[in-house]
């Protein structure tokens, strides 16, 4: 599957649905900031998605790919609709190299987070990822990856490059 389709975007949009819910319906504080490790999570594996080839590219392709097919999978058997495939590309949108460092460097910390994080957050982290994998070529392509482009513009290359 190397285009993006509506069971990926199904996966995606259930996941960020339920766990916004989940915080909205269920905590008590209602505090934003309990949000931000599926966040980051979720932005992470989005900026990750970008990546045009390599290890990580690869092996996100493949994760993307089973999530696409389990909900391609879910629509069909679940709710009888057909599969829906959109003639774009699911690499959604290209890394510059100063992007490249930067989300490595969103990677890196997301690694480091998880590992120190307690149950809770980890969780929240740990459903971030595949939400922002899932909905990664759909809203990552117009926001996240120029953004980290940007980032990487602005932070390495116009200081130390240009």
């Amino acid at each position: 599957m190397k285009t993006v389709t509506l069971g990926m975007f199904t996966v995606g949009i259930l996941i960020l649905a339920v766990r916004l819910a989940h915080f909205y319906f269920k905590s008590s504080s209602r505090d934003w900031s309990k949000v931000a490790p599926f966040g980051m999570g979720a932005v992470a594996f989005a900026a990750a998605g970008a990546c045009a080839g390599g290890i990580i590219g690869t092996i996100l392709t493949w994760a993307r790919n089973g999530v696409g097919k389990a909900g391609d999978f879910a629509l069909e058997k679940g709710t009888g609709a057909s599969h829906v495939q959109i003639s774009r590309p699911a690499e959604f949108g290209t890394l510059t190299p100063f992007g490249a460092v930067v989300m490595l460097v969103l990677i890196a910390v997301f690694a480091v987070v998880i590992k120190s994080a307690k149950k809770k957050p980890k969780k929240e982290l740990l459903w971030g990822a595949p939400c922002g994998l899932a909905l990664g070529p759909f809203l990552g392509a117009v926001t996240i990856t120029p953004l980290i482009n940007w980032i990487g513009l602005v932070s390495i290359y116009q200081p130390f490059f240009s």
